[in-house]
């Protein structure tokens, strides 16, 4: 069923013309930087987004204005490794499936301090079950977080589906935020 899900979702995000993501993107970060969880963190860690994602530059580059600290995870064999972003063109060059990651160079950080995550992801459902890309990079990756780190998920209207399969041990995120909605996993929808 994963596997449906995700060849339906991403054949219509890569459908979905370039200057509509984007205005959905701005949405989108409205609605993310109007959280409380958002306004509150101090570390957040990014994805820096690719393709038909939502676009996440611009969110990171008001979070740094804003004295945000901003981390990018870096994919080195089967784990993510995290990198601080202080200037985000100075900062990244092109690593792993050509997504943009923090420079070798860059100052590596812990998952410890880390307040907020946001995830990509291709489907949600309202209890906060994700399907991602299938290699279960951030699955193993959020185990090591504490329960207490705020995940919150961005995503376009039609990636939220009624339902999807998990597992009891995955870990959910808490809200996921859309152009025309915040759902919180715990209460559905505000």
């Amino acid at each position: 069923m994963k596997r449906r899900v995700r060849e339906k979702i991403l054949s219509r995000r890569d459908k979905e013309p370039e200057d509509l993501r984007g205005k959905k993107s701005r949405r989108i970060k409205k609605r993310l930087f109007s959280l409380k969880e958002f306004k509150e963190a101090h570390t957040i860690l990014f994805y820096y987004s690719k393709g038909s994602e939502v676009k996440t530059k611009e969110m990171m580059e008001e979070a740094l204005r804003k004295g945000k600290r901003v981390l990018l995870p870096r994919v080195r064999r089967r784990e993510i490794y995290l990198g601080e972003i202080k200037e985000l063109e100075k900062d990244v060059e092109k690593g792993s499936f050509g997504i943009l990651e923090p420079k070798e160079a860059s100052k590596k950080a812990t998952p410890k301090g880390i307040d907020l995550v946001i995830l990509p992801g291709i489907a949600f459902d309202l209890k906060g079950r994700r399907v991602g890309y299938g290699l279960g990079y951030y699955d193993r990756f959020l185990k090591r977080l504490p329960k207490k780190v705020s995940l919150v998920a961005l995503a376009y209207d039609f990636q939220i589906v009624n339902s999807l399969p998990g597992k009891r041990h995955d870990r959910r995120v808490g809200k996921v935020i859309t152009e025309t909605r915040i759902i919180d996993a715990n209460l559905r929808e505000l």
